[in-house]
């Protein structure tokens, strides 16, 4: 009878785990094999939509998309999104968010990104009065005083502390961010409207992760009645526009670190500026002036100084007779060079040197909407939100 030889088990040699870790290499994808700093390159070329999928193909890339280093090179080197709210939201009968992605885009399917409800927010009533580093601030019109910052991507939310008192309508809102001990706070900044007995406002801080809400002082400035109440961020301050008794109007923009207010400088116009209104453009605090028909685009290319105001594009005859009793607000430039803006609920586009503009052909979002300028961030609250509630200072 022939004798068969046993194998006996014996713990591997070091050549055996080597080569046992080259056959496992050997298995993944190439895709998986690829040097960082290539997919990091890769993810930020592809679009949104495929993004949000790549979080789930594996934890390698779930926690490359979830690193807030990755997120700031993303906000750096991918052209911004859009996000629209159906305008018609407070209607018992319509929500929704839409993330809109048009450089990126490799199909009409990837275009419109249609957001889950996140179960914490309610439904109805509930507005956009900030975006900031890919968070949305929300303002719950119907549960007085409620504010929540939310990533509408994640479908994640935080409930922040209610006001210490009511503040009537209208008051301006604006949501940002200034550094502290080498981490990003997030502050949402209101400032109520002058009540009978009062003819300044005061100006509310709260410092998200800490206790609550703090009153910082008064608003020294004409309340801007009538233009946009959501502050615009830029260079670590909120900017609003303010008009005076003269009709003259000012930039008035408080500084998220010092918590104080000042007054930039205006652009050398001379002509009269009914319905202006501010944005951010190329990475440059912007403003938008109607004129005879046409918007007139300045770009301030050095923050705060007055000479480097520059007019970088004229929209030529986009406002038309229905659109003449409302601000324009130009959101950004496609990589095709064409500049979408939004006017009357409605999202348009402008081509230079053309007259005119067309609606913006994009299938599936809402008739009437609110329009704001957004970067998706994959980053979870948790990680990004400071525990400040020990600091009596926020």
């Amino acid at each position: 009878m022939k004798k068969t030889k046993l194998l006996h088990s014996h713990p591997p040699n070091e050549h055996e785990e080597d080569e046992e870790e080259r056959r496992r290499k050997d298995m993944k994808p190439y895709i998986l094999q690829l040097p960082n700093h290539l997919t990091v390159e890769i993810f930020c070329k592809i679009p949104i939509k495929t993004l949000i999928q790549c979080r789930c193909v594996c934890k390698s890339w779930r926690c490359w998309l979830s690193d807030p280093e990755f997120t700031k090179y993303l906000f750096s080197e991918t052209p911004t999104c859009l996000l629209l709210q159906n305008s018609s939201s407070r209607n018992p009968n319509s929500t929704g968010l839409f993330l809109i992605d048009l450089d990126n885009a490799s199909s009409r399917n990837d275009v419109v990104i249609k957001l889950h409800k996140d179960p914490n927010v309610p439904t109805l009533g509930v507005q956009i009065v900030g975006s900031c580093n890919g968070f949305l601030c929300l303002y719950d019109r119907i549960n007085y005083g409620r504010f929540y910052v939310s990533n509408p991507v994640l479908g994640e939310s935080l409930t922040l502390p209610k006001l210490p008192k009511e503040i009537d309508f209208p008051f301006l809102s604006g949501f940002g961010f200034c550094p502290i001990n080498d981490v990003n706070a997030y502050k949402l900044v209101l400032v109520s409207s002058p009540s009978e007995g009062c003819n300044q406002g005061e100006i509310m801080v709260l410092t998200v992760g800490s206790g609550g809400w703090r009153n910082v002082g008064n608003f020294v400035y004409p309340f801007p009645f009538g233009y946009q109440s959501c502050g615009i961020f830029h260079n670590g301050f909120l900017h609003w526009i303010s008009q005076c008794s003269d009709n003259s109007v000012l930039i008035c923009a408080f500084d998220l670190e010092s918590e104080r207010f000042q007054e930039l400088p205006l652009p050398p116009w001379s002509l009269e500026k009914p319905l202006i209104s501010l944005g951010v453009l190329k990475g440059w605090l912007s403003i938008f002036v109607p004129s005879k028909g046409n918007i007139n685009v300045w770009v301030m290319k050095d923050y705060g100084v007055q000479e480097s105001w520059t007019k970088e594009l004229v929209l030529k005859q986009v406002i038309g007779y229905s659109a003449s009793s409302s601000a324009t607000q130009v959101l950004k430039f496609t990589k095709k060079g064409k500049v979408l803006f939004f006017q009357k609920y409605k999202l348009r586009v402008y081509t230079p040197g053309k007259r005119g503009s067309i609606p913006a052909a994009v299938d599936g979002i809402p008739l009437m909407v609110e329009a704001f300028v957004h970067i998706p961030s994959f980053v979870s609250l948790n990680d990004a939100i400071m525990d400040l509630s020990s600091n009596g200072k926020y």
